[in-house]
């Protein structure tokens, strides 16, 4: 079964990396010029996943993974 992701997915509290990091760490992870965040925003956030539903069958299985979390 195929699943699109949200588009503006949320981490459980229990998944969350803001709730690991501390200090200078926290401060890096949450800088939207960070290369991850760029990574997310200008890639993760652009992949069209309605190419990967053929992949999926519709009665059978479990559901894809989304793309960005």
């Amino acid at each position: 079964m195929f699943k699109e992701s949200g588009k503006n997915p949320q981490l459980d509290m229990f998944s969350s990396p803001s709730g690991m990091l501390r200090g200078s760490s926290l401060k890096d992870y949450l800088k939207n010029d960070s290369w991850h965040n760029i990574f997310l925003e200008h890639v993760v956030a652009r992949v069209n996943e309605d190419i990967f539903k053929v992949l999926y069958s519709s009665d059978n299985g479990t559901p894809n993974a989304p793309v960005s979390h």
